[in-house]
């Protein structure tokens, strides 16, 4: 692609953006819907909470061990084929779950859903990203709008569905509306995925033709990629655990409302988009390593001040302008997880494999800081066991910094050595 073209979008190219980042939000809300229709997936599949979240660690089991697969087999296939096949499938899925079946059968839709929005989607998705950022002249600029266009499309369609689920005098009846109108607006991704993107234009880059083996050598040999996976688990960890306490924070640590907490949660959310799109303009002008440093910085400062102010009703204001600040800084943070991968050196034939494996690192705190909160809840008061979380998570941002600032000394050594080969 010639110089003067990058930056520049057509309606082709803006229509691509659109999708993805619109079907980035969608194709997961069929699974993380449940943290505002709880209760009406409870009476819709007429189960038990343990029950319920069974299902939920169904889909993560399969997700975890699906997104290294995952992103050796988006460096086989292109990306519309990949992405097409992710949005009608989990579309028809979706379909399936608001008519409520049977536990069994759930257990089944919430397995293939673990497939359909990680295997052939995860990789795909950054990939295609990735390649979207050589039109708009620069990668970071490219991830971190499509985190933003995702954070904007999640508040319009939610904020919209929240408004129709309220209009259903059966609550189980308002969340089969909502599934139903997911699954169209996924499906609507899926056939515009085949439209708007082109095999032709993309395969000679983005599909390798070596073996699966050599492909995952060639990754797994690169010390960036595991220094960039590290990176991402410590900053993931600290950004998506204390934003999913965060409305228990307010309540049990500052005797807000439930009300209010959610409100002042809602609030904050308007912040994510501006971070993404400010993260990914800093990450094209100072890389993407060193923004991510920034974005660490700006999660560990509003953390230590959540851990310090005063537990009082008083402090609600404070306590709220503190949490737009970090989410702020938390979309800023997402927008750059796969950014450095350029300052790596991994080439575009190479990617899907590489998001593959920093996904399954970098991702994987789930698996156990839940349990660690839910210990320290049960064995302590709340105040004392938050504080006592709040400084774990400081300290994996700190963690994340750490590895960021080892990569600055990788991609150091690497332009050394470029220069050497130069002369």
């Amino acid at each position: 692609m010639s110089k003067e073209h990058k930056g520049k979008l057509s309606l082709k190219a803006l229509l691509q953006f659109i999708v993805l980042g619109a079907g980035a939000y969608s194709i997961y809300e069929p699974i993380f819907t449940r943290n505002t229709y709880y209760n009406a997936f409870i009476e819709g599949f007429g189960i038990t909470n343990t029950e319920f979240a069974t299902l939920f660690s169904i889909y993560s089991m399969v997700t975890l061990i699906a997104y290294f697969p995952g992103g050796v087999l988006a460096d086989k296939y292109s990306p519309r084929k990949l992405l097409t096949f992710s949005f009608i499938s989990t579309s028809l899925l979706t379909f399936w779950q608001s008519t409520f079946p049977p536990y069994s059968t759930a257990l089944i839709i919430y397995g293939a859903l673990g497939v359909s929005t990680t295997l052939t989607f995860w990789a795909a998705l950054i990939k295609a990203t990735r390649q979207f950022g050589q039109t708009m002249g620069g990668e970071s600029k490219a991830l971190g709008s499509l985190e933003g266009v995702r954070n904007i499309t999640k508040i319009i369609i939610s904020t919209t569905c929240v408004w129709l689920f309220g209009r259903f005098a059966s609550i189980s009846a308002g969340l089969c509306t909502v599934l139903r109108i997911y699954a169209v607006i996924i499906f609507i991704c899926g056939i515009l995925s085949w439209i708007v993107f082109s095999d032709k234009q993309q395969e000679e880059q983005a599909v390798s033709k070596g073996s699966i083996i050599r492909l995952i050598g060639q990754c797994l040999k690169n010390p960036a990629v595991w220094v960039i996976s590290l990176m991402v688990f410590g900053s993931y960890a600290m950004s998506a655990n204390l934003s999913g306490y965060i409305t228990h924070i307010a309540t049990s640590n500052f005797s807000l409302t439930a009300q209010t907490a959610a409100v002042t949660v809602l609030i904050s959310t308007y912040a994510q988009p501006v971070g993404s799109f400010a993260g990914g303009w800093i990450g094209d002008r100072i890389g993407a390593t060193k923004a991510m440093i920034v974005s660490c910085l700006g999660l560990i400062a509003p953390a230590a001040v959540i851990l310090l102010l005063p537990k009082s009703p008083d402090m609600m204001i404070p306590f709220a302008i503190t949490f737009l600040v970090f989410t702020m800084f938390r979309g800023a943070a997402r927008g750059q997880y796969y950014g450095p991968l350029r300052e790596a050196g991994v080439p575009m034939h190479l990617s899907g494999t590489a998001v593959g494996l920093i996904a399954t690192i970098g991702y994987s705190g789930d698996t156990f800081l839940p349990i660690v909160s839910g210990k320290l809840l049960d064995s302590m008061d709340a105040v004392s066991a938050y504080k006592n979380f709040i400084l774990i998570l400081i300290g994996f941002g700190c963690f994340s910094i750490c590895m960021s600032l080892v990569m600055l000394r990788i991609v150091k050594s690497r332009q050394i050595g470029s220069d050497k080969e130069a002369v």
